[in-house]
């Protein structure tokens, strides 16, 4: 009787959706434009019920006129025969004939994203790295409409390139008239291990600057020449704030990125091999294909026996357990006194912790109380106090120290934070955990004239040691002692240990505090191994490598299958002072067995589709084996460095395959990580990649190949640069030597000279003031001046004479002489005449320069630059410099010697020699001919010089501002303006020179601050990069009073839009008290948008009685 369903409900043509249910009441059909009606058949349920179709423009009958490109609503009354009432709704859309959308696409084995809709275009998808094709299906509404994917039939595999591939669905509309394109970017993850390309030139030209290894979803700069690429991941992250190409230093152009798909394709059809752990190579094959055997490199990896080995070494402990004002602070259960649930609730917060971490993609915004960091303290919390009730459990103090360890990599490697209320327990206040030692080193700094504000460290450190020199010598030694300690503490922060060396051993840092609750552990338990783990573990961390050394052997000798343990044993013997001495080879045994085991868990880890960006939800302490645990990475570097000094190891990977798997690592893991402790040590590890790959490189003597030394120098400098780490010593040097490289290879590039003179100031601003530091200025104006005189000459020909008479140069010249002529002492044949006796040796010697030794020498030092004239004066006029210098040397009197920093071996001494194993008539003709022959054959050289030769140098802006910088350091203030100007001619978008110039005249010259600043042309809309100039421009002219100048009012306006209005609410008060209503107004109205006689506005400013 009451009975109002339908059973069934059939619709021709197409089909419903969702499928019919009879309490189901909303549908939707879609139908192909030429169908012009549809037909609609219900059944009622019962059978005394009874239906009536209604639609817009009829009703009643089954059939139900459809228009074209539009919806039309079909209400299904259905009643029954007590009278109740119930509709059901289809919602028929036939399309239009020039319609081109899709219903549905799908792809095999992959998700797209975002979920697929007809009005979006674009989508992106990630597929397990030995994914190599892809089938795409997509459905179109329309049968007329005619689909292609890539150009085939829908359904057709699409071979993917190694990285990103562009896959274009093109749809057709049923009349033809129209096309619709959805783009889908499919990517597959990157291979974990080193691929190695076999043709050697097309390795360095796909190779990636960053990892070293193929380009992966390369990105070329637009503009760029030579042509810049980079892997997607590493650029992406170093461009987040700084907009500007990292090897040229230029600033990116208007639709600067490239997505360089056919690039991509070009590397995934290159043939290549992978090396392996054991010394193997996998099968050669294409690069795309390789990547989908990936799993056929993981090997088993040998452990080594290490059991009763260690059975004989002492660790004693020299620690007490006890309850210290912050563990005291994480007493705050007070309504619970049963351990078990204690410890029980303390695990519950650990997993609502990895429950709340950040998805990728996910905003990190949190409600009051439930971020993942309020879950760790909440854990912190329960674990402490049940260490309260049971002090003797060593258990308990090993979770307490693993949520604090946590605690430390939180925040460090994922960047999450927590606002610190007053209250906040100082245990978790990670501002304050150095706080006291920082500021007992600012103070020591300002006493010595350093400002620890901004002196780099170095600086610092020297201050710091002239204070504890200064308290030895006055007899305070405990006082010296302590600022000994403070210098030690310091240092670190400029170490490979970094700041993590520090917090390791700060009880007020969650790291140093996790330390202890593990001490605590062993203390209660020594005979347990995993607590003998974690102590050794951050015994390494904190850089105390011998100590590590004995409680890792302990540990092993209680659990001698514990890999980690084994790794981090080699590790620790591998960075101790002296090295592993005899232990070496053990030592690479450890190190081996990790690398692969890491590498087999990365390769896993690629063949799957998880998000690279993804936490893991497990405890860092938990689960160690991970790439962002840079202990492991910088185990592989110290395996490389063991094996180059170990080459008589077998059956190993060679050592510049295993620096070219740690750069790969560290470069992949960089881009996922917050910018902390971690993430520098990630960036030393690529840093030293790097450089242990160049040394093997320039180790090779008369390398041929120059363009790749050329390209690492390039780039090692480039990463330097661009680094977040601290200068000290070892940067300083490292970006020194490899610029000198660079310039030794290419004199004559400005590009290079550029960069030795950035190097250059980097030193003078960590050095402190003093004849050394004059001349390290010197040699960086010479450089940049060098740089800019060689602007639209060749890059190539003899060296600029700035560069020549910098002494590192000479230096070098010198060393390469000396190291010529001794190769020719060892080559010349002995003396011709048996009975000559000693007298004959010194003179068989040095006489095979006159034989032509000079030009033998000339050839090495040409490095395939090709310089004919030089070989005749001698192997080093060849680079360059010396031929220029040393020319009158050259031309110097028979029995003259020439000066020694010209590096020559001139004729009259080369005769003097000879005369030695002469008779005395024989020596004076022999003395007299060479003296002669300079003056006959210089102009011959000089006239067959060929003119030099190189793609021109450009003109560019990085090398002024070098200049001024410098010149402003030291404190030549004209000549620093007149750069700065130069920079803002050339190139006038670059913040730098304008807000440099500015500052450097705002004390003596704020009005001409102002102009300059005023030069910057702004954008549209004004960016926050703008901001800080729209920012100085107000301030400036607020400060002189300037109310009447039409500038401030402009320059108001802008920054108000840029950062809202509170960034003006001092100025509004400023200029509210000086009666200045008419310049508010104005403001006001600008920034809103609207005129000052807006009605909106009118009001508002009768408000606040500006009218």
């Amino acid at each position: 009787m009451d009975d109002c369903t339908l059973e069934k409900l059939v619709v021709k043509p197409g089909k419903l959706s969702p499928n019919f249910q009879k309490n189901e009441t909303e549908y939707s059909i879609t139908v192909a434009s030429n169908v012009e009606k549809l037909s609609v058949d219900p059944l009622t349920s019962d059978s005394g019920a009874s239906y009536c179709l209604r639609f817009e423009g009829g009703g009643g009958g089954k059939e139900v006129p459809l228009i074209e490109g539009a919806v039309v609503d079909v209400r299904i009354e259905v009643s029954a025969e007590d009278g109740t009432i119930k509709n059901y709704y289809i919602h028929a859309k036939r399309l239009s004939a020039k319609d081109a959308t899709l219903s549905d696409l799908q792809l095999t084995g992959g998700k797209l994203v975002p979920s697929f809709s007809p009005d979006v275009m674009y989508y992106s998808c990630l597929l397990p790295c030995n994914v190599a094709n892809v089938t795409l299906k997509p459905v179109a509404p329309d049968p007329k409409n005619v689909v292609t994917v890539c150009g085939e039939k829908p359904w057709t595999p699409t071979l993917l390139n190694v990285g990103e591939t562009n896959i274009p669905v093109e749809v057709t509309s049923a009349d033809g008239s129209n096309k619709q394109v959805y783009s889908i970017d499919v990517m597959r993850k990157q291979v974990p291990r080193y691929v190695k390309i076999v043709d050697a030139s097309l390795a360095q030209k796909y190779e990636c600057p960053y990892s070293l290894s193929p380009i992966y979803r390369p990105i070329t700069i637009r503009g760029s020449d030579p042509k810049h690429t980079y892997s997607a991941p590493n650029l992406e992250e170093k461009t987040r704030t700084n907009k500007v190409d990292p090897l040229s230093g230029m600033p990116f152009g208007k639709d600067w990125k490239i997505i360089d798909y056919e690039l991509d394709k070009q590397v995934a059809s290159t043939v290549a091999k992978i090396p392996l752990t054991n010394g193997g190579f996998s099968s050669e094959g294409k690069i795309g294909a390789l990547a989908a055997d990936i799993a056929k490199c993981n090997i088993s990896p040998t452990a080594a026996d290490v059991k009763d080995k260690f059975k004989d070494t002492q660790a004693p402990i020299n620690h007490t357990v006890q309850v210290r004002k912050w563990e005291k602070n994480l007493h705050k259960i007070f309504d619970e006194t049963d351990v078990t649930k204690l410890r029980g609730a303390g695990a519950e917060f650990v997993e609502k912790y990895f429950d709340s971490l950040p998805k990728p993609g996910q905003s990190r915004q949190w409600t009051e109380g439930e971020s993942p960091l309020d879950h760790l303290e909440n854990a912190s919390f329960f674990y402490a106090t049940a260490i309260k009730l049971k002090p003797k459990d060593a258990y308990l103090h090993m979770r307490l120290g693993q949520v604090l360890e946590e605690r430390y990599y939180a925040e460090d490697l994922f960047g999450l934070k927590k606002e610190e209320e007053a209250e906040a327990l100082p245990s978790f206040n990670i501002q304050a955990k150095e706080s006291s030692k920082d500021e007992e080193c600012a103070a020591i700094c300002k006493l010595r004239g350093v400002d620890a504000a901004t002196a780099p460290i170095a600086l610092q450190l020297k201050a710091i040691d002239e204070e504890y020199h200064a308290l030895v010598d006055s007899g305070q030694g405990g006082k010296a002692d302590h600022v000994q300690g403070l210098y030690v503490w310091k240092s670190k922060q400029a170490s490979q240990e970094g700041l993590a060396a520090q917090k390791a051993q700060d009880e007020e840092s969650p790291l140093g505090q996790a330390y202890l609750k593990y001490m605590d552990a062993l203390s209660l338990d020594e005979a347990k191994a995993i607590y003998n783990f974690h102590v050794g573990r951050l015994l390494v961390i904190q850089g105390n490598f011998d100590d590590a050394v004995k409680r890792l052997e302990v540990t092993l000798n209680w659990n001698p299958s514990h890999q980690l343990t084994r790794f981090y044993l080699g590790l620790a013997l591998a960075l101790q002072k002296n090295g592993p001495g005899t232990r070496a080879k053990e030592t690479i045994g450890y190190l081996v067995e990790a690398m692969e085991t890491l590498l087999t868990e990365n390769t896993k880890a690629s063949m799957t589709a998880t998000d690279p960006r993804e936490i893991e939800s497990e405890l860092h302490s938990e689960r160690l084996l991970r790439s962002t645990n840079v202990h492991l990475l910088r185990g592989i570097v110290q395996l490389g460095c063991l094996l180059q000094r170990n080459s008589d190891v077998k059956d190993c990977m060679s050592p510049q395959d295993v620096f070219h798997s740690s750069a790969l690592l560290a470069a992949q893991i960089l881009p996922y990580v917050a910018r902390g402790d971690g993430y520098k040590q990630l960036e030393w590890v690529l840093l030293e990649s790097h450089a242990h790959l160049l040394e093997i490189l320039t180790a090779v003597k008369d390398n041929p190949n120059t363009s790749l030394i050329d390209q690492r120098c390039q780039r090692l400098s480039a990463l330097i640069i661009n680094s977040t780490l601290p200068m000290n010593e070892a940067l300083l040097s490292l970006q020194e030597r490899t610029c000198q490289k660079l310039v030794n290879i290419q004199p004559c590039n400005s590009h290079s000279l550029y960069l030795l003179g950035l190097a250059q100031f980097a030193k003078y601003e960590n050095c402190p003031p003093g004849d050394k530091a004059k001349k390290i200025m010197e040699d960086t104006l010479a450089s940049f001046h060098a740089c800019i005189d060689m602007e639209g000459k060749p890059a190539g020909g003899d060296p600029p004479q700035k560069l020549t008479e910098q002494q590192w140069w000479q230096d070098k010249v010198k060393a390469e002489e000396e190291a010529k002529k001794a190769e020719e002492a060892k080559k010349a044949p002995p003396a011709a005449k048996p009975g000559a006796g000693g007298a004959a040796k010194p003179g068989a010697g040095k006489a095979a320069p006159a034989r032509g030794g000079a030009a033998a020498r000339g050839a090495p030092a040409a490095r395939g630059r090709g310089a004919p004239a030089a070989p005749a004066r001698g192997g080093a006029s060849v680079r360059g410099g010396p031929a220029t210098r040393g020319g009158p040397a050259a031309k110097a009197p028979a029995g003259k010697t020439a000066p020694p920093a010209a590096g020559k071996a001139p004729a009259g001494k080369t005769s003097s020699h000879t005369c030695e194993a002469t008779p005395p008539k024989t020596s004076d003709k022999a003395t007299s001919e060479p003296a002669k022959e300079p003056p006959k054959e210089e102009p011959k050289q000089e006239a067959a010089k060929p003119a030099p030769t190189g793609p021109i140098n450009r003109k560019t802006h990085p090398p002024r501002l070098g200049l001024a910088r410098a010149y402003r350091a030291e404190g030549n203030m004209e000549d620093a303006k007149k750069y700065y100007n130069e920079v803002m001619v050339m190139a006038p978008e670059v913040h730098d020179a304008c807000i440099e110039l500015a500052e450097m005249l705002a004390q003596s010259d704020p009005k001409g601050a102002v102009d300059i600043y005023c030069k910057f042309p702004i954008s549209d809309p004004p960016t926050f990069d703008d901001g800080y100039i729209l920012g100085e421009i107000v301030r400036l002219m607020m400060k002189a009073e300037s109310y009447d100048d039409t500038r401030l009012a402009k320059n108001m306006i802008l920054y108000g839009k840029v950062y809202g209005l509170a960034v003006l609410e001092k100025y509004v008060k400023i200029l509210e008290a000086k009666f200045k209503n008419k310049l508010l107004q104005e403001v006001y109205a600008g920034v809103n948008g609207k005129s000052v006689d807006d009605p909106d506005m009118q009001a508002f400013f009768k408000f606040k009685c500006w009218l």
